[in-house]
């Protein structure tokens, strides 16, 4: 599988930003707002929230049937972008590395399928790390259509992912950042193998983005 170029940090190419570093994509993987611990008497998500009226976000794509299962892409973190499992996954949802290069050239830390709402970063051994769903139409990606790892379907709003996942094990609140606006809540959920984290538009429910990354390694004793 080829990759060139190391892509450029998250941090310098969108400014920093709170809390653990994006390995590829404009999401922090843990948002600024404060996070808190989800509740056995909160049973239903959050009311939506009406977003402010200055620097609205945009309007996300029109929804679209969703598509035919190309992979599993929780499978693909913790693997080498060598493995030829992994090489078929790609393929057949065109991921790319961020250079353009073949796929047959370097390693790359960050691969593309902006068609198909996807995106990977990788380490420098072109180890999966981390896995990005695009729901939102940002930075040049159509919105993902496929299925949402972990049993979570194929709707995309807040309400949906609780109805499937359950309450989430950390939830934060609407937060605006200096460099890109105004974003929504966030929610993370631990799944079997990974973790999942959304990300919700300003209005609440719509979900902007989802980030899977691997479970947490064990404590040391």
């Amino acid at each position: 599988m080829g990759f060139l170029e190391r892509r450029a940090r998250a941090d310098d190419r969108y400014g920093s930003k709170p809390g653990p570093r994006s390995l590829g994509s404009n999401e922090p993987l843990y948002s600024p707002a404060p996070a808190h611990r989800s509740s056995a008497d909160r049973a239903d998500p959050p009311a939506p929230v009406s977003p402010a009226a200055s620097d609205p976000m945009p309007a996300p794509a029109p929804p679209s049937s969703p598509e035919k299962s190309r992979g599993d892409l929780a499978r693909l973190l913790g693997h080498s972008v060598l493995e030829a499992g992994v090489q078929e996954i790609c393929r057949k949802y065109g991921l790319i590395p961020h250079s353009g290069a073949s796929m047959s050239s370097a390693l790359s830390r960050s691969y593309l399928a902006r068609e198909s709402g996807v995106e990977l970063a990788a380490d420098a051994h072109g180890v999966v790390t981390t896995v990005f769903l695009h729901f939102h139409g940002d930075d040049g990606f159509r919105s993902y259509r496929g299925e949402i790892p972990g049993g979570a379907g194929t709707d995309p709003r807040r309400t949906a992912l609780w109805e499937r996942l359950g309450r989430p094990v950390e939830m934060g609140d609407p937060y605006h950042d200096r460099f890109l606006g105004d974003y929504g809540p966030w929610d993370r959920w631990t799944l079997p193998g990974f973790h999942l984290h959304a990300q919700f538009a300003p209005d609440g429910e719509t979900l902007a983005r989802i980030t899977l990354t691997p479970p947490d390694p064990p404590p040391h004793d």
